[in-house]
């Protein structure tokens, strides 16, 4: 049990520090973005548009008025010829660097980090199988959280990828980290 709690917690402080420089000194945390051309009109135009915070998709289905045939047939008509996308807005500002945003990242990942301890202490494999178990949770959670974004919403195959990198990367690292600490041991 220590050396779950000990794995877990270094684990967790493993993903912090890669997600740091992952996003600050590695470009794998921008791979996919770029700026918005126009930003100033732009971002005019969202101010006269939206009020409030949310994730704004466009063009709209409303799944919940029970569309019509003709309805439905316009709104995939709409879509077929575009635009769509997504709008991520915030009306205000708010610190990018805000202490609030690295606690919760922290605690986030010291979570998963132990959550996946846990896990790893219920086998019984050698030091390779556990840190390629830690690793294939690392591709697990990229294939299940962003693959299907870029399958279903169009997000950039770069950002998908950066996504990826992040994900396997940060595993493999937590799993160096604890697949020295073991699972169970082996019965005869």
């Amino acid at each position: 049990m220590k050396n779950t709690l000990l794995g877990g917690v270094l684990a967790g402080v493993v993903l912090f520090v890669w997600g740091g420089i992952a996003h600050m000194l590695l470009p794998v945390g921008k791979m996919g973005m770029q700026e918005l051309p126009h930003a100033t009109s732009v971002t005019y135009a969202l101010d006269l548009a939206l009020d409030d915070v949310g994730l704004y998709v466009f063009p709209w289905m409303d799944e919940e008025a029970n569309m019509s045939k003709k309805a439905l047939a316009e709104w995939e008509e709409a879509y077929r010829d575009g635009p769509v996308g997504f709008i991520l807005y915030h009306p205000h500002g708010d610190d990018p660097m805000n202490s609030r945003l690295f606690v919760i990242q922290f605690v986030t990942d010291l979570v998963a980090g132990l959550l996946v301890a846990v896990l790893l202490s219920f086998t019984t494999l050698a030091f390779t199988g556990r840190l390629l178990f830690v690793t294939a949770i690392g591709v697990f959670s990229w294939m299940t959280s962003s693959i299907p974004w870029w399958n279903w919403y169009g997000f950039p195959a770069d950002f998908v990828m950066g996504a990826g990198i992040y994900m396997v990367v940060g595993w493999f690292l937590a799993g160096l980290v604890l697949a020295p600490l073991g699972g169970r041991p082996k019965q005869h």
